[in-house]
């Protein structure tokens, strides 16, 4: 009984172990980032990224971490950074673009995802299984596949260079319906079938009665397609020409080419800027998201 209750123990070290050290690899590009923002010391590009004195290009851990003591050590904090970079772009014009077509994808695929998610849960028609299995097929395509036929299509329907054309192939979401399909199977049919003798419409059914019931994938699969579509670079830097419309992701990008190329401060606080939004949208609404799951 002893041995056995060693064993769980060391098991659970080990996954604690495994995840604190996954938390170290996420969390540290981002606070390097945010080190290097908020610094009051000057670093050049080429120095921080390929230099002899940048902790990423010496060997061995030791020194590795040793080269980034140093960084600490010469640390003296300064917001000059963060607040130039709102002179040396527009950065709130980028910002707009973003939150606009984030919340554009975001609607538009709960609108598509949530009625084809049910029908496919809670109907029977003909062709319905080859119908699920063609959706699930495109998730195995890359996006890259899709590039050119969306573009061609986009550039025919005269959408080139506006928001729509960086919205709607992102509505059509397989993996939005895939989620959705799945929560809808779970549903009780003894419920649903009750409303039917009640009454209710097929959309009664689906607004009043399932959509309540699977909130939990509802917000779950907003959640996906707002940071999805906040951190798309590809897509819109292939249909948006305007600077006036470019989001956060190849706005900054851009720039990162022209006046912050010799700057690895200004390039940090832009991407510190850029992450913040999403970051504080979490913090504030996932009490309610895991209460929700």
């Amino acid at each position: 009984m002893m041995r056995r209750d060693l064993m769980q123990r060391g098991w659970l070290l080990l996954r604690y172990a495994a995840l604190l050290l996954l938390t170290v690899v996420a969390v540290f590009p981002f606070l390097w980032a945010l080190l290097i923002a908020v610094s009051a010391q000057g670093t050049d590009a080429a120095a921080l990224y390929g230099g002899a004195n940048s902790p990423f290009t010496r060997p061995g851990t030791g020194v590795m971490l040793a080269g980034l003591q140093a960084q600490l050590d010469r640390f003296h904090f300064t917001p000059f950074w963060l607040l130039r970079v709102f002179d040396a772009m527009p950065f709130t014009d980028y910002l707009g673009n973003s939150l606009q077509l984030a919340l554009e994808t975001v609607a538009g695929v709960l609108l598509l995802s949530i009625p084809c998610g049910y029908a496919l849960a809670q109907h029977d028609f003909a062709g319905k299984r080859w119908l699920f299995l063609a959706l699930m097929a495109t998730l195995m395509l890359p996006m890259e596949v899709n590039l050119v036929p969306n573009f061609i299509t986009s550039a025919r329907l005269g959408l080139l260079d506006t928001h729509a054309a960086a919205v709607l192939p992102n509505i059509a979401a397989a993996l939005g319906v895939f989620i959705m399909r799945q929560a809808f199977l779970r549903l009780p049919t003894e419920m649903l079938d009750a409303a039917r003798v009640d009454g209710a419409s097929e959309w009664q059914l689906l607004w009043r009665i399932a959509m309540p019931l699977t909130l939990p994938a509802v917000s779950t699969l907003a959640i996906f397609s707002f940071v999805l579509a906040w951190n798309d670079y590809l897509w819109p830097a292939v249909v948006l020409s305007d600077r006036a419309k470019l989001p956060l992701a190849v706005g900054i990008f851009n720039d990162l080419t022209g006046p912050f190329a010799t700057s690895a401060n200004l390039a940090m606080a832009a991407v510190v800027l850029a992450i913040a939004p999403v970051l504080a949208g979490f913090a504030l609404t996932q009490r309610l998201f895991f209460r929700l799951n």
